[in-house]
């Protein structure tokens, strides 16, 4: 089994270009992180149970609509965000129906008009806001985005995953007969962040993007959380909600507004 590696933000607050990763990476993103299969259906399964169709739901770093599209095709009314335009054009590329509807923006800054039932928040995107602060501001977003008896689902990488890396790391992967990917990873333990460097090689052609995460440890998500107003119900290690390990992979995060 391998390690997924975290994903850059693409909405990336005070930043030169929050867009740049989705724009470096959009012609290949779905073969990144395919966009079907048991991870996907299963986490389908999993927001159908805690609040099912047609419940509306609201993805941050909706990327190429890996989730959004299967999510719509089951009865939700979804919506979209993403920094990069052509993330989002190759979104609605695969969205032969129509369904699920986009805006570009900067979730770290988030501000919507309507209130959503569920929000989403996949495949490591929380983490990549590069601060403690930004983190909390974006739940405070998330806080005001829900509406009543709504709840919002986190998946993380489990910080043990990189933290235990003492030395720089090196992962291939084959995204295609003739191109591979090559991701060089360093941990700074210090300041909890992540520098994977990936490094795409096919067709003629070598391009490297950068991407930076900042972890937050499950006792510190919970208090950030608090801060904006929410609370942790639910903690599992993958969206079938087996129980968490050191081990585990990932972390399934679910966050309901605090009650008086």
């Amino acid at each position: 089994m391998t390690t997924e590696t975290p994903r850059q933000a693409r909405q990336r607050p005070n930043s030169g270009d929050s867009s740049a990763y989705g724009e470096s990476l959009a012609d290949i993103y779905d073969s990144l992180y395919p966009t079907s299969g048991p991870a996907v259906d299963s986490m389908v399964a999993f927001l159908q149970e805690l609040r099912p169709a047609p419940a509306s739901l609201l993805e941050l770093g909706v990327g190429t609509g890996r989730l959004a599209i299967p999510l719509a095709a089951h009865g939700y009314r979804v919506h979209g965000v993403d920094a990069s335009p052509a993330m989002l054009a190759k979104l609605h590329e695969n969205d032969t129906t129509g369904e699920v509807t986009t805006a570009v923006g900067d979730f770290a800054a988030l501000a919507v008009e309507e209130r959503y039932d569920l929000v989403l928040t996949a495949l490591n995107t929380f983490f990549m806001l590069p601060t403690q602060e930004q983190q909390i501001d974006c739940l405070r977003g998330i806080h005001d985005a829900l509406a009543d008896g709504g709840a919002a689902v986190f998946e993380t990488y489990n910080p043990q995953t990189y933290h235990r890396l003492t030395e720089a790391t090196t992962r291939v992967g084959h995204l295609a007969p003739d191109a591979l990917l090559l991701d060089t990873i360093q941990v700074n333990q210090a300041l909890q962040s992540v520098l994977v460097v990936h490094t795409v090689m096919g067709s003629g052609r070598l391009r490297k993007v950068p991407e930076v995460s900042r972890y937050a440890w499950p006792a510190e998500f919970d208090v950030m959380a608090r801060l904006a107003g929410l609370r942790v119900v639910g903690r599992w290690a993958d969206w079938d909600r087996s129980p968490v390990t050191d081990q585990a992979e990932k972390h399934v995060y679910v966050v309901e507004r605090q009650t008086v």
